[in-house]
């Protein structure tokens, strides 16, 4: 009897420690998919600031050869002109 009682005192120590290295290999889990969550937005917001950037560079880059070859025609009009 007392052996018995014993082993099930026993088994319910082993059943807490695996219960507790379940959850504990379950939090690290979670904690990694969230770090790889994280770092998939991060490299997505990065990509788009990256984008936007180009985008500002292009538009800045059309504007000055808008800007550029405008101020070629009013040369060649005062050209004309003279």
């Amino acid at each position: 009897m007392e052996e018995a009682l014993s082993h099930r005192k026993r088994s319910s120590r082993l059943a807490v420690r695996e219960n507790e290295k379940e959850e504990a290999r379950l939090a690290a889990q979670r904690k990694q998919e969230e770090e790889e969550k994280m770092s998939r937005a991060r490299r997505l917001e990065v990509r788009q600031q990256k984008e936007e950037a180009e985008r500002i560079k292009r538009e800045h880059a059309r504007e000055q050869r808008r800007q550029e070859r405008e101020a070629r025609e009013e040369s060649r009009k005062a050209q004309v002109a003279a």
